[in-house]
């Protein structure tokens, strides 16, 4: 088969491909969509024209404006067939890595990317073709698919183990920020505010939504409770419970907060202590097969050679 056999049999299979979604998604949703929805619809978005007034250009970035409404269309059909469980692991996984996408988009995404993976797998197939048999050459489409399939869950459990460790790791010191600022006389609410200004990391950004939420008319037992649900990080959850209980109880809030900040910067202590121990296990792999060789060469080597040339 000729490289434009094969470039045609690609155009024909993107082209059968991107025919089949629209025709479903245009016949889902003229199935399901009523003329109240679609008179909604047809409103202009405010959050679609996020344009800065000095430079006239759009502050979000071209993937974000054009490419993820399109994907959000197609993740809402997808999400019909879905069941309801997968749709909540889904959007909790969303928002544990604090990802921007939609639980829609990233169904959209599982949809089409195995398609676009298995077509780039089967043309590097086709290339290889001469020295790879028939049955073995199927691994490159078939392996494609699957990782298309896999890799948007994939890169939002990476994303949501990385934002995880960046949480863990800031949050001592966004606790004794609060104690200073409490014990200066401030509120809890307040103490927030001035970390969130003069801090800029992670935690701080989440403390910001749960203030919005709380000046909103959410109740402050609530907006915590559901920033520990959100983020899903253990220290977090445990200070959220102990600031959450210590109010009705008339405990001290700037205690609880000085005994958070310990015992996180304990835990902090035994991790790195435990990352150490585990070092010289992890290092003794490399030693043997990278290092060891090396001198083996080295000190034997002369050896072997006087005993070949002896003989």
């Amino acid at each position: 088969m000729s490289s434009g056999q094969i470039l045609m049999l690609a155009a024909g299979v993107a082209v059968a491909i991107g025919t089949f979604l629209c025709v479903w998604f245009l016949a889902s949703g003229a199935q399901g969509t009523s003329l109240l929805e679609q008179r909604l619809a047809s409103l202009p978005d405010a959050t679609a024209y996020d344009i800065d007034l000095v430079t006239g250009e759009f502050t979000q970035p071209f993937f974000e404006r054009a490419l993820l409404p399109i994907l959000a269309g197609i993740g809402r059909v997808v999400a019909r067939r879905t069941k309801e469980g997968q749709l909540q692991q889904l959007r909790k996984l969303v928002a544990k890595a604090g990802s921007r996408q939609r639980p829609e988009s990233v169904l959209a995404l599982r949809l089409i990317l195995p398609f676009v993976f298995g077509a780039v797998g089967f043309l590097l197939a086709q290339l290889v073709a001469s020295s790879v048999a028939p049955p073995e050459n199927y691994a490159l489409p078939i392996g494609g698919a699957v990782l298309g399939f896999m890799w948007p869950t994939f890169s939002l459990q990476r994303k949501a183990k990385k934002r995880a460790s960046e949480i863990r790791l800031s949050m001592p010191g966004v606790l004794d920020l609060l104690t200073v600022c409490m014990e200066a006389g401030l509120t809890l609410d307040m103490a927030m505010m001035r970390v969130t200004e003069s801090d800029k990391s992670l935690l701080s950004q989440d403390l910001q939504k749960m203030l919005n939420e709380i000046r909103l008319g959410r109740p402050r037992g609530e907006a915590l409770l559901a920033l520990a649900e959100r983020d899903d990080v253990e220290e977090l959850t445990g200070f959220v419970r102990a600031v959450v209980q210590a109010e009705p109880l008339g405990v001290s809030v700037v205690n609880v907060l000085r005994i958070q900040s310990e015992e996180l910067r304990r835990i902090r202590k035994q991790r790195a202590e435990e990352a150490g121990h585990r070092a010289p296990v992890l290092m003794l792999l490399p030693m043997m097969g990278c290092i060891f060789p090396c001198i083996f060469i080295v000190l034997l080597g002369p050896a072997a050679v006087n005993l070949f040339f002896s003989h």
